[in-house]
């Protein structure tokens, strides 16, 4: 989506795992952004990270294969039943 609201636009999905460890308080997390609407319909950014406060950008397909950057988040909602989540990504992409 665009923005955190229901009714904002939706422009792609969000595929994803991420793996706690409470022994050693850390975490890694891999989740894929695709696109399919507009400019990077058809397109992806992978984003990979091992605890870090950013998750580096790993490269992708279509319009980002072989991208680099970093994704920065911000968390919105997290609860039972609702994770919301606001992703800066800054991609450098060939």
């Amino acid at each position: 989506r665009t923005g955190p609201e229901p009714d904002s636009k939706v422009i792609g999905n969000v595929q994803g795992i991420a793996l706690l460890s409470r022994i050693h308080a850390s975490s890694t997390q891999y989740i894929d952004f695709g696109f399919n609407t507009g400019r990077f319909n058809g397109s992806s950014i992978s984003v990979f990270s091992r605890g870090e406060p950013g998750l580096a950008v790993v490269g992708g397909r279509g319009e980002f294969m072989m991208a680099t950057g970093v994704a920065l988040f911000n968390p919105i909602i997290i609860n039972a039943t609702n994770v919301i989540m606001e992703f800066n990504i800054t991609v450098v992409h060939y």
